[in-house]
């Protein structure tokens, strides 16, 4: 009887010991899981507060984005003002020389401008083309213009040239005026081409007062389009 309370005594003691280590074990495993959960709490806030500093640094950058976006628009207006006011000048001087001192003035017919720009529609192009006759022996004039795209294949090294009537059916080539005359349209160039310098050449008639006339102006085309449409500059001809 004594053995088996001796035994009895060892089994309790045994178990208690078993439970002891089984509890601390738990302790220690849910010691890690908590100092785990405050890790990941403390990287949560750190991570919101550098979602927070993040978010203020690109509501700064768009707000300064927007800030610059606003001020181009004004100067690209105020340019687009100045120009237009530097081209009314430069017309009337032109005018004013006509008048006061036609000595400086091209005779006969001349080509006064060319001008190509954007239209809203991707790929259409707005064209104006002044025409005016010089007033030293000013009498009415008539005659025919033609405005030529030169088309260059470079695979065959082959230019081609292409009418502004075939890209603009309300084209009219004849011209008839005594003073100037304005023609205004728009085109748009094949995808296939490779358009590099535009052509303008007005042909005018005999008259009773003047021999016939032909001026001829050659355009950078392929400049134009590496400039984004800024500026057509007139290239120098042989005859110039």
């Amino acid at each position: 009887m004594e053995g088996f309370k001796i035994s009895f005594l060892k089994w309790l003691i045994i178990s208690l010991i078993c439970i002891y280590f089984g509890f601390m074990v738990g302790k220690f495993k849910q010691d890690i899981l908590q100092h785990k959960i405050k890790l990941l709490e403390l990287d949560t806030a750190s991570l919101s507060a550098e979602n927070t500093q993040l978010t203020e640094r690109l509501n700064l950058v768009l707000g300064e984005f927007d800030a610059e976006k606003k001020l181009h628009s004004v100067l690209e207006n105020e340019n687009k003002k100045l120009n237009k006011e530097l081209d009314a000048s430069n017309e009337k001087l032109y005018f004013y020389e006509q008048v006061v001192a036609p000595e400086l003035a091209v005779t006969g017919l001349n080509v006064y401008s060319f001008s190509v720009t954007k239209a809203e529609k991707k790929g259409t192009w707005l064209y104006e083309l002044v025409l005016m006759q010089a007033q030293q022996g000013r009498h009415e004039l008539s005659g025919k213009i033609d405005i030529m795209f030169a088309d260059t294949d470079e695979a065959e090294i082959i230019t081609k040239d292409i009418k502004l009537s075939e890209l603009d059916p309300s084209f009219v080539s004849n011209f008839k005026f005594e003073y100037f005359q304005t023609l205004k349209g728009s085109f748009t160039l094949p995808k296939e081409i490779q358009v590099k310098q535009i052509f303008v050449i007005a042909d005018a008639e005999k008259t009773r007062w003047s021999r016939s006339q032909r001026v001829e102006k050659v355009y950078d085309w392929e400049g134009f389009i590496e400039n984004n449409g800024r500026v057509l500059e007139e290239l120098p001809t042989q005859s110039e």
